[in-house]
């Protein structure tokens, strides 16, 4: 059977299917949720489980370590914005590939911001706005390690 010329220009699946399919919009964002205060004091604190994303989270770090794992989190929203206060601690950001994040608005005083995510956004993938400031410590934003089998498999 052949197709016509309208059935060839007109892509098979649309950007809609897949995010019905993969349920994307199954998690529709509630009204104004209050901002979610991670704090560490010393130690370290993960949030690499199944989560909610809210619109607006406030991170706090004194001395140790925080990591916002969001590559197995619920996110619905296409802009997130993150509030950093960093002390002698050090922030991780591990954003899935597709993800974009701005870390213009973080202030370094004696510490460093450094932001390894550099390809370009998918279209309808969240945005990580950070703002805040850094004393001595760090902000660093990455993607997830892959072993050299999902290397070969190019499964994310």
């Amino acid at each position: 059977m052949t197709r016509t010329k309208e059935q060839r220009q007109t892509s098979a699946t649309r950007v809609d299917d897949i995010e019905r399919m993969f349920g994307a919009r199954r998690y529709q964002p509630t009204a104004d949720t209050p901002a979610m205060e991670l704090r560490v004091t010393s130690g370290t604190k993960r949030t690499d489980d199944d989560w909610l994303v809210p619109k607006q989270l406030v991170a706090d770090c004194v001395s140790g370590k925080l990591v916002l794992d969001f590559t197995r989190a619920r996110c619905s929203r296409r802009e997130i914005d993150i509030r950093v206060e960093v002390d002698a601690g050090a922030i991780v950001l591990i954003v899935p590939r597709g993800w974009r994040v701005d870390t213009d608005g973080v202030q370094p005083g004696a510490g460093s911001v450094a932001n390894r995510v550099k390809l370009p956004r998918f279209p309808g993938a969240p945005l990580i706005r950070v703002t805040g400031q850094v004393d001595t410590g760090a902000v660093k934003a990455r993607y997830a390690y892959r072993s050299p089998l999902r290397w070969l498999h190019r499964s994310r």
